[in-house]
C-alpha cells in the first residue's frame, strides 16, 4: 500500500502552554488507486493528518509507512519522499510567480537537476494531464481563468512525476464551470493510476470523485468506510455538523413524503434513475 499511519498522535507545541493535541491514536490506510476523502468539522485535524502523508509533520507517537518505509526515520529522504507524494495546498494558484505556464510547470523538475530535454517532456506531460492545451504554455498564468490556474498549479505537482496526489479543497473559490472542469480531470487522474487523498468540505465533490472516506471529530477517526455507507449515516453525520449531498437530502425528503425512493443516491443522474423506477412502479426499496 502507498501510505499507512499506525496510531498516530500529533501533537503542536508540546511542554509549553499553547500545548494541543490534534491527532489522537489515527490509524488509516491508503491502497493503491485510491481515491480516498477526508472530511470533518472545522479543528478536527484534516490538514494535519495529510500533511503527515508526505513528512510536512512527523508524529509524536506512532508512525507513517509510505511504500512499506517509515516517514522520519532517515531525514534525508524526505525530499525524495515528497517527490513520490505530492501536495497541492488549498488555493495553489496564489503560488504561481513565473512570467509564463511553461515555466512554473518546469519549476520543481529544473530542481531536480533533469536535463532541458526530459523537462520539457515532463511539462507536455503534466499539462496534458490536466486538460490544457499546449499553447497556454506561453501565457502568463495570471492572464488565466481560476479554473485554468488551479492546473496549472496541479500540473506542476505532476510534473515531479509522485504516484500520490493530495489535494486540500482543490475545488474551493472556483465558479460552476471552473469546478466541473477540474472534477473531471481529477477523475481522469485517477483512472490514469494516480491515487488520490482529498480533503473537502464539498459533499458533491465527495460523491462524485471518491471511492472512500474518513470522517475526523476532535482529532480522531469516527468513521472510515465506502462513500455510500459513509453517506447512509445521516444521523451520525448530522451530529458532527456535517452534511450530505444535496440530491441525498432530496432523496430523504422524498422518503419522508412517503415516496419509496433510496437513500444511498449521491448524484443527480442516480436520483433521477430511481425516481424513474419509483415512478414506474418498481419496487426498489425494502418496506
Amino acid at each position: 500500500m502507498p501510505i499507512a499511519l499506525e496510531n498516530v498522535t500529533y501533537v503542536y507545541a508540546p511542554d509549553t502552554p499553547w500545548e494541543q493535541e490534534a491527532l489522537s491514536g489515527v490509524s488509516v490506510e491508503v491502497q493503491d488507486g485510491d481515491f480516498l476523502g477526508i472530511v470533518g468539522p472545522t479543528g478536527s485535524g484534516k490538514s494535519t493528518l495529510i500533511q503527515h502523508m508526505n513528512g510536512l509533520l512527523l508524529p509524536t507517537h506512532g508512525r507513517v509507512l509510505v511504500d512499506g518505509e517509515e516517514v522520519g526515520k532517515d531525514r534525508k529522504a524526505l525530499r525524495a519522499l515528497r517527490r513520490k507524494v505530492g501536495m497541492v495546498f488549498q488555493y495553489p494558484e496564489h503560488q504561481l510567480f513565473e512570467e509564463t505556464v511553461e515555466a512554473d510547470i518546469a519549476f520543481g523538475p529544473k530542481n531536480l537537476g533533469l536535463d532541458s530535454d526530459e523537462i520539457a517532456e515532463r511539462v507536455r506531460w503534466a499539462v496534458t494531464s490536466v486538460g490544457l492545451p499546449d499553447d497556454i504554455l506561453e501565457r502568463s498564468p495570471f492572464e488565466l481563468s481560476g479554473g485554468q490556474m488551479r492546473r496549472v498549479a496541479i500540473a506542476g505537482v505532476l510534473a515531479m512525476r509522485g504516484t500520490v496526489l493530495i489535494l486540500d479543497e482543490p475545488t474551493s473559490g472556483l465558479d460552476p464551470r471552473g469546478r466541473a472542469g477540474l472534477v473531471e480531470q481529477l477523475k481522469r487522474l485517477n483512472r490514469a493510476g494516480i491515487t488520490m487523498i482529498m480533503v473537502s468540505h464539498s459533499m458533491e465533490d465527495m460523491a462524485q470523485l471518491v471511492n472512500r472516506i474518513v470522517v475526523l471529530s476532535e482529532g480522531k477517526v469516527v468513521i472510515d468506510d465506502s462513500k455510500r455507507a459513509v453517506f447512509s449515516r445521516l444521523e451520525d453525520l448530522a451530529n458532527l455538523s456535517l452534511d450530505v449531498p444535496r440530491v441525498t437530502n432530496v432523496m430523504l425528503e422524498m422518503r419522508r413524503a412517503g415516496l419509496p425512493v433510496p437513500l444511498d443516491v449521491l448524484t443527480v443522474n442516480e436520483g433521477i434513475e430511481a425516481l424513474c423506477q419509483v415512478l414506474r412502479g418498481s419496487d426498489i426499496v425494502e418496506e
